[in-house]
């Protein structure tokens, strides 16, 4: 692990749960035990209320739900869910290394998750001068646009 792990994972859950801010509260304070972490404050969490007639309205729109983001020593973690569409999106992040599965089991106990899709971002957290070409060539090197 070069930089820690960062995982998203996108999944479905019982509508119910995810609009509850207590339930969001409860899951980010079981996820950073499961996961051996400490928050440097108490878990931020906001509700946005439910418009049925943004649902499935292009471009997509906000439709309610809630959000919540825990800032952590090594990170943090953020979820945003869609009650209506029972959908969610979970964001963790830490400079040290943590088991992904342990997450989705926090994420099936508290919001009743399911057909979760887990994308590891980690390899984008290597260092630059690991990315670098064998023997430093500056001209094979991509080049960044501001």
């Amino acid at each position: 692990m070069l930089h820690g792990r960062h995982v998203k994972i996108v999944g479905k859950g019982a509508p119910e749960l995810l609009r509850s801010t207590q339930v969001m509260e409860q899951m980010l304070q079981a996820m950073v035990g499961r996961l051996g972490m400490r928050m440097l404050g108490e878990p931020h969490l906001y509700e946005v209320d439910e418009q049925l007639a943004k649902m499935n309205v292009e471009p997509f729109e906000d439709e309610g739900g809630t959000t919540g983001v825990v800032v952590l020593s090594t990170s943090h973690c953020a979820v945003h869910t869609w009650p209506l569409r029972a959908h969610f999106v979970m964001d963790v992040y830490s400079c040290r290394d943590y088991d992904p599965t342990a997450v989705q089991a926090v994420l099936e106990e508290h919001f009743g998750a399911h057909s979760m899709r887990v994308t590891d971002l980690s390899h984008s957290l290597a260092p630059a001068e690991e990315l670098e070409p064998a023997g430093g060539d500056v001209a094979s090197r991509p080049r960044v646009e501001a």
